[in-house]
């Protein structure tokens, strides 16, 4: 599926509608009021990710009436479906603030649905050999993918900017890696993405007029979870280490935040405000800035993804020394302000 003038179109249109609903969203008033977790002091409008949605769909619809998805028709409409499964998911929790549990119960069904209909991953290569895994490992290693992926993307919304400025340089990437293994149904969704973000962006710098709210957050990681796994299924050996370099920045900052939360035997399940970027935040630094760190973070991450993609060794070595590197980082951020004590845990949603 090429870039020709009537996808051109269908982005403008997607960014345009993306920008205008976000806009009838604010008026709603559904709002997020400043808590202990959040970083922001006035009540915002939320669940702005409906805009994002429909920008995203107006996209996929315009390509799909004209050029369809081809042999990648299932998959495709099976991630449509699921991800706006997701984002209604979202929507309802930022609505009704649903109960943690019961909300990751979902998320994970989800999840589940995607690994079975969408690509479940089974091989990881090396330069010189790949391993297999056994069909129920795959299928639960996929689906795990997705919900860790949805839930770090809802997980660093937290800041005006950051997951959406982030989050075009990832897709992005994924974009270019997409088209140069040929997968255009892949390279597509991805662009319908960014279209959407840049609809969504202007009204969520700093300061931020809306939220993407969980309505959005999922969607988002639950959409460039499900790329991954076209990515992987057509790419070259090494997509699965290059499709987690991408996200690296998300996914440390969620993953080791839980893991110090873990040491430190805190209930995992309770809403907080200890993840290095809110840690930044109560520093001093600015949102802006924060946005532009994490930007910088992704478009280094997804450089080392395509400039490795030739090799699978390379770009798990590549994957390995990002982590390393966020590992050691982490743990110098957490030393250094060790004198700030952990916030109170209030309530169990998140």
């Amino acid at each position: 599926m090429l870039l020709n003038l009537p996808i051109i179109v269908s982005l403008v249109l997607g960014a345009l509608v993306s920008f205008l609903l976000t806009n009838v969203v604010m008026k709603w008033r559904v709002l997020d009021h400043p808590n202990m977790r959040s970083s922001h002091k006035v009540s915002t409008p939320n669940a702005g990710g409906l805009g994002v949605i429909a920008g995203v769909l107006v996209v996929v619809i315009i390509a799909a009436s004209r050029d369809g998805f081809g042999e990648q028709s299932a998959q495709a409409v099976a991630l449509v479906g699921l991800g706006l499964l997701t984002g209604l998911l979202g929507l309802y929790d930022d609505l009704r603030d649903m109960n943690a549990r019961i909300k990751f119960l979902v998320l994970a069904i989800l999840a589940l649905g995607a690994a079975i209909f969408v690509y479940p991953v089974s091989d990881f290569a090396l330069d010189q050999g790949a391993i297999t895994l056994p069909f129920i490992i795959a299928f639960a290693g996929t689906a795990l993918w997705v919900f860790v992926l949805s839930n770090a993307v809802n997980f660093m919304d937290g800041s005006d900017g950051l997951i959406a400025g982030s989050g075009i340089i990832a897709a992005a990437v994924l974009a270019i890696l997409s088209l140069d293994a040929g997968n255009g149904v892949a390279a597509l969704m991805a662009l319908a993405l960014i279209a959407a973000l840049i609809g969504f962006l202007p009204l969520n710098t700093p300061s931020a007029k809306v939220f993407l709210g969980d309505t959005g957050a999922l969607f988002i990681g639950f959409w460039l979870a499900g790329i991954a796994l076209f990515y992987i299924h057509d790419g070259p050996s090494g997509a699965v280490y290059a499709v987690v370099l991408i996200f690296m920045p998300w996914l440390s900052d969620t993953l080791l935040t839980m893991a110090w939360r873990a040491y430190k035997r805190m209930d995992l399940l309770h809403a907080h405000k200890d993840h290095m970027y809110q840690l930044a935040l109560r520093r001093g630094a600015t949102h802006g800035t924060m946005a532009v760190i994490l930007a910088v973070q992704t478009f280094i991450c997804g450089t080392l993804a395509w400039v490795f993609r030739a090799s699978a060794t390379s770009e798990l070595l590549a994957l390995a020394a990002m982590a390393s590197l966020a590992i050691i980082g982490h743990w110098w951020a957490r030393s250094a302000f060790s004198a700030s004590e952990p916030d109170p845990e209030f309530d169990d949603n998140l």
